[in-house]
């Protein structure tokens, strides 16, 4: 990730808590930000419209105006916004609103007692803001055309695998590339979308509604079947076994590059078991996970693709795939969907 000198960088957050305020304006001051503080949806559009932030991180929840209803008047600025969410059902269905409508990323409130707790997020939060301010990209508000909404799939267990790796900036594409598929792939489809718990059943739960196959938080020794998608869930690492008939094998081994779930896991595991009949997809994303899993599907015969740095949100994970020298193909995201079915055309 290139260098940017973030001591200028001006930074606005809203919360209608003021110790939140407190607190979070002390955590991105000694990350080196200018911060600009509002109480509510309302006063932080217009401070974003007065004075025009490198960033800004919203609550969800606030008087006068929400903060899915403030992203949608600050995001056209070209700010980009990093949502402040809780971990609960209700902010979890909200937060993917918000993805939807062109949130940067989103970042969990500390739970419990919260002056004890703050430091449980601060290294995150400042990670991402930075990434925001360095990429300066909106993530697209994605739609694509899909057929029937009729779900396609066989009760086969899975010879072959699409997967596919994701994290800032990736839902709208992981979306976007499930819906494209026909539903009448004989393959499975294995996702890592860096993402906490409770968060990824929604995320799961969304995609499935308008795709033409299944897809479902993936669950500990499930059978991995042609034409379903199987999303990692949240603080599990998903991999996939070695029987003739392969299952999901979640656990919660140590963090891998940082993150739980990891997609190099998964990536492994799946290059291994399914060998040349393997596609891997690296998405935009913070980071370098997904790289040994990359060098492992292509030393297994499969193919590997990362999206391009033009397309991409964050030039991170899928710029390590290339630099590591195991990607096949570099394209900007409207063609990988095409290039996927090319790829299993040949396979089958």
């Amino acid at each position: 990730m290139k260098r940017v000198a973030f001591e200028m960088k001006r930074v606005l957050f809203a919360d209608d808590s003021s110790l939140m305020r407190k607190l979070v304006f002390q955590t991105l001051k000694e990350g080196g930000f200018e911060v600009i503080l509002a109480s509510d949806g309302k006063e932080a559009v217009e401070k974003a419209l007065n004075e025009r932030p490198d960033a800004a991180v919203l609550d969800i929840r606030m008087p006068k105006m929400d903060g899915i209803s403030a992203l949608r008047e600050i995001a056209p600025l070209g700010i980009p916004v990093v949502m402040f969410s809780s971990l609960t059902r209700e902010d979890s269905q909200v937060t993917m609103d918000a993805l939807e409508a062109g949130a940067f990323d989103f970042v969990l409130k500390p739970g419990g007692i919260v002056t004890l707790d703050i430091s449980e997020v601060k290294g995150e939060l400042l990670r991402k803001v930075k990434a925001a301010i360095v990429s300066k990209r909106i993530p697209l508000v994605r739609r694509v055309a899909i057929g029937p909404k009729e779900k396609c799939t066989s009760a086969s267990p899975a010879n072959a695998a699409l997967l596919v790796a994701a994290s800032t900036g990736g839902p709208s594409f992981v979306r976007d590339l499930v819906q494209s598929l026909d539903g009448g792939g004989r393959y499975a489809v294995l996702i890592v979308q860096h993402m906490p718990p409770v968060f990824t059943k929604f995320f799961a739960e969304r995609i499935s509604s308008s795709s033409r196959i299944p897809v479902r938080e993936a669950s500990n020794g499930e059978p991995i079947l042609e034409g379903v998608a199987y999303l990692a869930p949240g603080d599990y690492h998903m991999e996939v076994s070695m029987d003739q008939n392969p299952r999901i094998i979640l656990h919660q081994g140590p963090k891998i590059n940082y993150v739980r779930p990891s997609a190099d896991p998964l990536f492994i595991s799946a290059a291994r078991r399914f060998g040349r009949k393997t596609v891997a997809v690296i998405l935009t994303g913070i980071g370098s996970d997904g790289t040994n899993g990359a060098i492992a599907v292509k030393a297994n015969g499969g193919t590997v693709i990362a999206q391009d740095e033009k397309t991409s949100v964050v030039y991170g994970m899928p710029k390590n795939v290339a630099e590591s020298g195991s990607a096949d193909f570099i394209l900007p995201f409207d063609e990988i969907p095409d290039r996927i079915n090319e790829i299993f055309a040949k396979i089958f």
